[in-house]
């Protein structure tokens, strides 16, 4: 992990970083205790178990197995390196870093820093003599507000060759550097390079946390045989994975529990400037798994609102299949003919657009209503039929299931059972449908280790600071065998002692595996029963700490006992075949079993328990 010349700036922006409200960019959370749980951004699921605790700084997923802080967040997430996380969060915290000397750390913290530098650059040809007929097209035209036009960071990328090339070059970039970007193009005959975008009205496309990693361009030539085009995919860009507009959309998503997903690059920001703003787009491209899969973070229900056209229904179509088949509410608004997003709120207004919303159809409606609008002959019911049962067979939810075939049985006045039985038939054995569902005790790297190194990492992310430390120097003088079980309880030691937070243990683990290991070890139940973690857990009515110190530290020296006999075992059998004394080894293994007796009563009894907390650091 990278680290700057100063712990002391990281712990300060560390502290003034909320990680709840950074994860809350990404993923819906509810509270429940003292943790959030939501969807995890890293895999596909339906069952959140995705973790996140504000007092300790921390994420883990249950399923996956990812864990971290907000630094390793940001970089798991948004593929960025530490550096550049660090000066997103300190941006957000008002904070001033010292000097920072070093190059760029890789290609995505130089594609994101020429994608800055070419939006400043475009906004900037927006507003000059050059980009009038932008400004012109964005404010009549399209009817943009200046404040939308700033919100949504629109710009004009001017009818030169090399406008931005050689802006980007007078700033030190090397050509072979930008090219990484997508955003030139080498010349056929290898002299040199040209702009991609020339003539067009530019959309920034924004990560969820607003870092632009692409851009969408508008022409204004007539005869352009394109209309759109995309930045090409890059170290930061994937077009499956990417939602246009979700940065500015993803409050109003979670606030709303819904989202509406248009085509368009112009119909998503009139949406919002009406004030409809939990609206996002695909970005160049049809709907894909990966894109839904980022709206489930937020919410389960999705709205498809496409043009009035034969593409735009199919579009619908498809688009309403893949999003039942990954377990999402799906309702379809079909807007009147000849009608977009852009032109139907422009000319209606929000109001008017919503009742659409209001009156959105589910995928059995949709359909039926499509054949209402062909000629209604036998061949053509039984086929939209058909096709309303292909969709339902995708859907891996019975109650949803039930309450559609249901709707169906009234609309065609067909029997609900002919249509379970046409759905058993398509749902074949093995059909995969919805969220890969994933072992969590195959993605727990914390089960590598001995049930008391586990229970004793628990134990030092969670006891109070007042117990803890009665306890860190008789921890400090275990012995402690497992090397990945020493580098966390040391760390942790250190960082407790030394006053940092609990997450400032993740900078200083030498792998992302140890990395997971803390932070699942930090959210896990003990390997105690659990009435045993029910009775004395933190946060419990009457949590018993004593009797949850002691324990946790009895077991962890049972553990280490257990190893030592065998050790010695070991070395007795190797002593004797060479006709060796085993006197030493016998009295070591004498005193081990002792200690074991010892220990092992007094692990039952609480007045004992109580003697063995009372001799915690005076050993």
């Amino acid at each position: 992990m990278k680290k700057f010349d100063t712990d002391t700036v990281v712990e300060e922006v560390r502290r003034a970083t909320d990680i709840v409200d950074v994860i809350s960019q990404y993923v819906r959370l509810q509270k429940r205790g003292k943790n959030f749980l939501g969807l995890c951004p890293f895999h596909s699921e339906k069952t959140p178990s995705f973790t996140v605790n504000r007092e300790k700084g921390l994420y883990h997923c249950f399923g996956c197995g990812v864990g971290g802080n907000v630094f390793t967040f940001l970089t798991q997430h948004d593929k960025i390196s530490f550096g550049e996380a660090l000066r997103q969060l300190a941006s957000r915290a008002n904070i001033t870093l010292p000097a920072y000397s070093e190059g760029k750390q890789n290609e995505v913290d130089e594609v994101i820093d020429i994608n800055d530098k070419a939006t400043r650059y475009y906004r900037d040809m927006l507003h000059s003599d050059e980009g009038q007929s932008a400004l012109v097209y964005l404010r009549q035209k399209r009817q943009f507000t200046d404040e939308t036009i700033d919100r949504f960071l629109l710009g004009y990328a001017p009818d030169r060759w090399d406008g931005l090339l050689n802006f980007l070059k007078k700033k030190g970039i090397s050509e072979s550097t930008i090219e990484k970007s997508g955003l030139i193009l080498k010349r056929q005959d290898a002299s040199g390079y040209y702009d991609r975008f020339r003539s067009r009205v530019m959309f920034p496309i924004q990560s969820a946390g607003g870092t632009v990693i692409a851009f969408g361009g508008r022409t204004l030539k007539a005869d352009e045989s394109a209309k759109y085009i995309n930045s090409p995919e890059t170290a930061v860009y994937l077009k499956r994975k990417t939602l246009f507009g979700i940065y500015q959309a993803r409050e109003a998503i979670i606030e709303k529990d819904s989202a509406i997903l248009v085509e368009g690059y112009a119909d998503l920001v009139a949406l919002h400037q009406s004030g409809i703003r939990n609206a996002v787009a695909s970005s160049g491209t049809a709907l894909t798994i990966d894109q839904i899969n980022y709206i489930s973070r937020y919410t389960k229900n999705v709205y498809l609102v496409y043009d009035a056209d034969n593409a735009g229904r199919d579009a619908s179509l498809r688009g309403s299949d893949i999003l039942l088949e990954q377990g999402m509410n799906v309702y379809i608004v079909e807007l009147p003919s000849g009608e977009d997003p852009d032109t139907f709120v422009l000319s209606n207004g929000a109001e008017e657009f919503m009742m659409l919303i209001k009156n959105a159809m589910n995928v059995v409606e949709f359909k039926a209503a499509m054949l209402a609008g062909r000629e209604t002959s036998g061949a053509s019911q039984i086929e939209t039929i058909q096709s309303i049962v292909d969709s339902l067979a995708k859907v891996n939810d019975a109650i949803k299931v039930n309450v559609l075939v249901k709707d169906l049985a009234q609309k065609f006045g067909i029997r609900e059972d002919a249509i379970y039985q046409e759905l058993k038939r398509k749902s074949l054995p093995g059909r995969r449908t919805g969220a890969p569902q994933i072992d969590a005790k195959s993605k727990s790297p914390g089960l590598t280790l001995p049930p008391a190194d586990r229970d004793l990492i628990n134990l030092l992310s969670n006891v109070e600071d007042s117990v803890f430390g009665t306890i860190a120097n008789e921890i400090a003088n275990l012995e402690i065998r497992n090397q990945v079980s020493k580098e966390i309880i040391e760390g942790i030691l250190d960082a407790r002692s030394s006053g940092r937070s609990a997450s400032s243990v993740l900078d200083e683990l030498s792998s992302e595996e140890v990395r997971q290991i803390y932070a699942e070890l930090s959210f896990a139940t003990p390997q105690r029963s659990k009435v045993w973690w029910e009775e004395i857990r933190p946060g419990s009515e009457t949590p018993d700490y004593s009797k949850w110190i002691s324990q946790v530290l009895i077991s962890f020296e049972l553990e280490q006992i257990e190893q030592g006999l065998k050790i010695i075992n070991t070395r007795i059998g190797e002593a004797e075949r060479k006709g060796l004394t085993t006197a030493d080894f016998d009295l070591q293994y004498q005193e081990l079993v002792e200690r074991k007796r010892v220990l092992t009563e007094t692990y039952r009894d609480k007045d004992l328990r109580n003697q063995y907390l009372g001799s915690l650091g005076n050993s």
